[in-house]
């Protein structure tokens, strides 16, 4: 077997063996408690899960939760990139961001959660949360993108006048592409779920967070086990197609 299609099928094999032993040993749990209320089982859940493919109402709420999470990471991503390339280019600029950086990272989730379902209505909380949280991530990434680029080409570009646009295009971009990729994969993950989180705290109306907050409130287990999933799955799925597409930019390159 060539090495290429082998890397390939591992990387396939293994995500889903890990999968089927997560769901093996949550089958077997639920079997142990037997009380679906507190533990229903994988087909149970599994069954919730396409049942939802026939609700409108779940659609509507997944496209507005997708929705907050693309809009929210997207000016995190802007403020980030825009802040570590000011910090990489002036020092002063350096020494206030990170003091600065540091203090949002400091601050519990849940305290900025809280504060801003006080401060701001259902429908923006939740994005304003993931942007706060999510910055300090990608500010973090993409300054070790940006000082991983090699010194001493950047020292010859200024010696021998290479243009900015040049610099940018042919030096700064194709150095920082893998790890902007991958803390953007990671990041909009992890944008997901903060928005969930938010979205059920602040009773977001027609979100999954929501939908998550009635399932529980009414104990329907199950469903809240399938939203659970589809959550999942959805995290995953972009997380996946970022990397994907970071990959091909990475070859084009």
């Amino acid at each position: 077997m060539k090495s290429g299609a082998k890397k390939i099928l591992l990387n396939i094999l293994f995500p889903v063996v890990v999968t089927a032993a997560i769901f093996l040993i949550w089958a077997i749990a639920a079997a142990s408690i037997g009380a679906s209320l507190i533990l229903p089982s994988p087909a149970a859940a599994i069954r919730e899960f396409f049942a939802y493919f026939a609700d409108a109402s779940f659609w509507r709420a997944l496209g507005n939760t997708m929705w907050r999470s693309l809009y929210s990471f997207l000016i995190s991503f802007v403020l980030a990139f825009a802040f570590a390339a000011l910090a990489y280019r002036f020092p002063l600029a350096k020494r206030l961001a990170d003091p600065f950086v540091a203090f949002i990272r400091a601050v519990p989730t849940m305290s900025v959660i809280l504060i801003l379902i006080i401060w701001l209505n259902a429908s923006l909380a939740p994005a304003v949360v993931a942007i706060i949280v999510i910055f300090p991530t990608l500010y973090s990434a993409f300054s070790a993108s940006i000082g991983g680029v090699d010194a001493g080409l950047v020292e010859m570009c200024r010696v021998y006048g290479v243009s900015t646009k040049d610099k940018l295009c042919k030096l700064y971009i194709p150095h920082m592409a893998r790890g902007v990729f991958e803390g953007s994969a990671s990041g909009f993950s992890l944008n997901i779920k903060l928005v969930i989180a938010a979205e059920a705290l602040a009773h977001t109306a027609r979100s999954i967070g929501n939908m998550m907050d009635f399932a529980q409130a009414l104990l329907e287990t199950e469903k809240l086990f399938a939203l659970t999933i589809a959550a999942v799955v959805l995290s995953v799925a972009c997380e996946w197609l970022i990397k994907l597409i970071g990959r091909a930019v990475i070859r084009w390159k």
